[in-house]
Order: structure tokens, then C-alpha cells, then sequence
């Protein structure tokens, strides 16, 4: 299967989302996304963290802007917990509307040469060579919008044979598997067999 990228609605969140507040018009920031790569087994829930980099120079004053996070097709958010705070919440940011406009919209504030990240929660449902999910980062006055987009990878490996999501236990793998088993067991017969007349 070939490499697919998710952006789906993402590129819609521009629209009234980063607020022109705390940033001085005479100072642009520039914003760039930070990423990393969703790894882990089929079934397992790994935490990612995703956010902003402001490489300067200007300086955030409150609420600078958003960006929005496309989790990558065979992978689903299960929670981004708010961090730091007694909000039993599920979500820090703001989940999707529809499934159309599938994506996690987050606010953000950093100053110049920082960084805020956030923890998303991410359950690995399935193995999709070459799928990525996407963040976007909706800065206002940023002069290089270039590097607002960056892909989320996933390195996901086969699900252990306990686990449900093995392909083992799915029905449409049942007769491969019984064929298999009976050949090894025939196998395994003739070779007691012969051993037994060798020893004969």
C-alpha cells in the first residue's frame, strides 16, 4: 500500500482559530510544528508528544495561536489528558466536529525559543505501511509559513499472538491456519514414524 498522508479538514482550522494577541506586529514569531513518530505493537496505546516550537523573535503574550493534529489512518486518540490540573477532562484540545473535518485543535502560548508540547494518548489499531497523520500550526504573524506542516509517522509492528488484533484470530485466516496446522501435524506423525522403524 502506498504512503498516505491525513489531512482531511485540518487546513479549515485557519479560519478564526490563531488569535493576533500578545504578539507585536513590529516582532513576528515564527512557529513550527514538533512531532514524533507514534511507535509501538498493533493494540497498544503509546503516548505522543505533539506541539510548538517558537523560534523567535517574537515574544508571546497570553494566547498566541493553535494548530491542528491529524492522527495518521489506523491509529485512533483516545485521550490528551490536561496536564498539571485536577480537570478530569478527556480532552485538552478541542476533538472533531465530523468526519469531515477530522482533526484535534489545540491552543497554545510560548515565548521565543521554547517549546510547548502536549500528550496525546494514541491507540495503534491497526498496521497501515506508509500512513501519517499531520500537525499544523496556525501562528498569527508568522513570516515563514512554509514550515507550519509537518507529518506524524507511524512504526507500528504486529500485534502479539495474545491479543485479539492478531491476524491469527481472524475468521478469514482460520482455514490457512487450520491447513497449516494439519500439514505440520502430518509432518510431525510421519517423522514419529519413520523414527520409530529406524530404531526398529
Amino acid at each position: 500500500m502506498s504512503a498516505t498522508t491525513a489531512v482531511h479538514g485540518a487546513d479549515l482550522a485557519r479560519v478564526g482559530t490563531a488569535r493576533a494577541v500578545g504578539v507585536s506586529r513590529s516582532t513576528p514569531a515564527d512557529y513550527i510544528p514538533v512531532t514524533e513518530t507514534v511507535k509501538g505493537r498493533v493494540g497498544d496505546t503509546v503516548v505522543v508528544r505533539l506541539g510548538v516550537t517558537n523560534l523567535g523573535p517574537g515574544v508571546a503574550d497570553g494566547q498566541a495561536g493553535s494548530f491542528a493534529v491529524v492522527p495518521p489512518p489506523g491509529t485512533t486518540v483516545t485521550s490528551i489528558p490536561w496536564e498539571g490540573d485536577d480537570d478530569d477532562r478527556r480532552y485538552a484540545c478541542r476533538p472533531p466536529q465530523d468526519k469531515d473535518n477530522y482533526f484535534f485543535l489545540c491552543d497554545f502560548s510560548t515565548s521565543a525559543g521554547s517549546s510547548v508540547t502536549i500528550g496525546f494518548h494514541i491507540r495503534i489499531d491497526e498496521r497501515i505501511p506508509g500512513a501519517k497523520g499531520s500537525i499544523t500550526v496556525y501562528g498569527p504573524n508568522d513570516p515563514v509559513p512554509d514550515n507550519d506542516r509537518d507529518t506524524i509517522s507511524v512504526d507500528a509492528t504486529s500485534a502479539p499472538l495474545w491479543r485479539w488484533q492478531n491476524p491469527l484470530w481472524h475468521w478469514h485466516h482460520w482455514p490457512q491456519a487450520a491447513a497449516t496446522l494439519a500439514i505440520v501435524t502430518l509432518a510431525g506423525r510421519w517423522f514419529v514414524r519413520r523414527r520409530r522403524q529406524d530404531q526398529a
